[in-house]
């Protein structure tokens, strides 16, 4: 055989060899999307109710004819296609919730350019303000964390419990510990669920019997407006209850009233505040409610530690019932009347 057709029947081999390996590639590759096709576009969300416990999640996922998956969350969404409304667990403290609150806001499934968020969830409460099962529209969150401190052992006279005396925050950070929120809103909700009934429960009455001596701390549970101190630790006691009701005085120029403490809500807010800088939400829409699960100090003549460490038993429950039932109203008004309050912030001007 002359070296010529050896020569031309490797070069056919080979060639027939190469066409099998790219027909058997192309059979095992995954098809790809025909080029005309779009992604689907993202769904309008009317409300966002946010929780931060399972406990405060339980009434709100009932009423939820689906759940979505949330890789990006601690817990699936609930979600009601006929009213527009999401439910996120953020998960407990100020760094979960502004994680979450920017993940979901940034999720391509979702629009929520024009959602209003509802902040639901339990809190402490200040005796001087309100009792156990109190529900608190907030319109102005402060958060704690930042600040200065020093062992009190070392710290000068004037430095109650290691804090200095109140100093404005430098040029530039207000931003990051002060967030007044739209009170125009927060007053509508207030004047819409004020005289919502909240059960008084044998648990309640036994939380409240000690603070006797406090007249808003001993009435049964009510509606309310305050404000919020946030941060990250759970604090408890009467001198950091004295304290903080003071801050929020000095921060608002004597025009905030410190009623519920919280962990969640400037991390949810923070996040609202960027979003919203590039079109993703609107912080001017953000509620937030917090409705008391125990005292934020001890009843007279009690232990501090004691105080803090007993268990909420009935009173959290009835705490989150508070939650479901009061913002439950703002919801579902939020969404019955979406042809007015898609473009039309509600407001009471006080």
């Amino acid at each position: 055989m002359s070296s010529l057709v050896v020569r031309t029947r490797r070069t056919l081999l080979a060639a027939a060899l190469a066409g099998m390996a790219a027909t058997s590639a192309l059979a095992q590759a995954p098809a790809s999307a025909p080029a005309s096709a779009s992604a689907a576009a993202p769904i309008p969300i009317r409300v966002v109710v946010v929780t931060a416990y399972a406990l405060e999640d339980k009434a709100w996922m009932a009423r939820a004819p689906r759940t979505l998956e949330f890789p990006n969350g601690v817990a699936p969404l609930g979600y009601d296609p006929d009213k527009g409304v999401l439910i996120v667990r953020t998960g407990v403290g100020t760094n979960h919730a502004a994680i979450t609150t920017f993940a979901l806001a940034t999720d391509p499934r979702f629009d929520l350019s024009k959602a209003y968020w509802v902040i639901a969830a339990i809190a402490g409460v200040n005796p001087d303000e309100a009792s156990p099962g109190s529900a608190a529209w907030i319109g102005n969150v402060i958060d704690v964390d930042f600040g200065k401190w020093v062992d009190p052992r070392e710290a000068p006279a004037n430095w109650t419990g290691g804090y200095p005396p109140f100093e404005p925050p430098r040029p530039g950070r207000s931003d990051s510990v002060y967030y007044p929120l739209n009170i125009g809103l927060r007053d509508w909700a207030y004047d819409l669920t004020k005289a919502t009934p909240l059960p008084d429960t044998e648990a309640l009455r036994k939380a409240r019997a000690p603070f006797s001596s406090y007249p808003n701390g001993y009435k049964p549970p009510f509606v309310l407006t305050g404000d919020e101190i946030s941060g990250q630790s759970y604090w408890h006691g009467a001198m950091l209850t004295k304290r903080y009701a003071k801050l929020a005085s000095d921060y608002s120029g004597g025009k905030s009233r410190f009623v519920m403490t919280a962990m969640e809500d400037t991390g949810v807010a923070n996040a609202l505040r960027r979003l919203t800088t590039v079109g993703k939400a609107d912080y001017n829409r953000l509620l937030v409610l917090r409705t008391a699960s125990n005292y934020s100090q001890q009843a007279p003549g009690e232990n501090a530690v004691d105080s803090m460490n007993r268990p909420y038993a009935g009173v959290g429950d009835a705490a989150a019932y508070a939650a479901h039932a009061v913002a439950g109203k703002v919801v579902d008004t939020l969404t019955a009347n979406w042809s007015v309050y898609r473009d039309t912030v509600p407001s009471v001007a006080r």
